[in-house]
């Protein structure tokens, strides 16, 4: 085993493209290829399954990536901490993974305004859906991540965390709030119930082929609407919710200078559950300097705006 056989196998899983990993690491796919099998024939293990759609990785393979994620982090600790000639002289490293919430770019915008005008950094933002926020975390593409629990899906993410050795630290308990536009039916609502939008359409992030436990909206029980829309970018559902009578349901904290101010935001009454925002990192690792501080700064934006309402 190598250190660029485990580099190889985490491109791969960015990927899951064997010649997309290929062209992204600037190698033949057949050396790409030949690495993997090695690294399957040494530890006697399956690592992934190729199909037509390209590879996918096997419960043990998504162990694997969690150890060469973890060695190759050390070892790049390792070597920036003796080929730095001055430890004040290594850049200022931050890399987050959100699911689409205005106030995790708040907090990270905040974060950035704290760095010294000459000091280097390098700051990494990456919203995407629930998966891809705890792959980041376990492959060390992102040293923390963004996303919420609630009554409907808090069994199936803490059993995910658990397999993946992943730690959720809670930060704010929210009432769900619907997004309307400020000149929709129901914008002058103090408060609404599910029954008062199961009628409009309702403005979801697409989630691909995962299982709906990983949704980025509290699912509602029996509200269902009768008109879907997916999105994958959050500009689109605020673009879409602006121009049209379609709503979608949030935890309600976002600062109107991220989402505009035609936006009505509404408590629903009784939603039979709740929304725990919080953060996922590697268990029994500490946070960098740079990724706690982010933290703090959260977790005054959240609590600071909870105060105010």
């Amino acid at each position: 085993m190598t250190l660029q056989q485990l580099r190889y196998i985490l491109e791969l899983s960015r990927h899951n493209s064997i010649s997309a990993a290929a062209h992204a690491l600037n190698i033949s796919q057949p050396s790409l290829s030949t690495a993997i099998k090695d690294l399957e024939k040494e530890f006697s293990l399956t690592l992934v399954e190729r199909n037509r759609h390209g590879i996918t990785f096997t419960p043990a393979g998504l162990e694997f990536l969690h150890y060469a994620g973890h060695i190759l982090s050390h070892a790049e600790a390792m070597h920036d901490h003796f080929q730095a000639e001055k430890k004040q002289d290594l850049p200022q490293v931050l890399s987050i993974s959100s699911q689409h919430y205005p106030f995790a770019d708040e907090a990270f915008i905040h974060a950035l305004q704290h760095v010294p005008p000459n000091a280097a950094c390098t700051f990494t933002l990456r919203e995407g859906r629930t998966s891809q926020v705890i792959h980041d975390v376990v492959t060390r593409e992102s040293q923390l991540g963004i996303l919420f629990l609630s009554h409907m899906n808090a069994r199936f993410l803490k059993d995910l965390f658990h397999k993946n050795k992943l730690e959720f630290t809670p930060l704010c308990a929210f009432t769900p709030c619907l997004y309307v536009r400020s000149g929709h039916p129901l914008a002058e609502f103090s408060h609404v119930v599910p029954g008062q939008f199961s009628n409009y359409p309702c403005v979801r992030f697409e989630q691909g082929h995962d299982k709906s436990q990983f949704s980025e909206e509290l699912l509602l029980p029996n509200r269902a609407s009768r008109q879907c829309i997916y999105v994958t970018d959050r500009s689109t559902l605020f673009s879409i919710i602006r121009a049209t009578d379609a709503y979608t349901i949030g935890t309600g904290h976002a600062a109107p200078s991220i989402i505009g101010r035609h936006l009505a935001v509404i408590p629903i009454e009784n939603p039979l559950d709740t929304m725990t925002v919080g953060w996922i990192k590697m268990a029994g690792e500490p946070l960098p300097e740079e990724a706690s501080h982010y933290i703090t700064i959260l977790t005054d934006l959240l609590r600071g705006r909870e105060n105010k309402e």
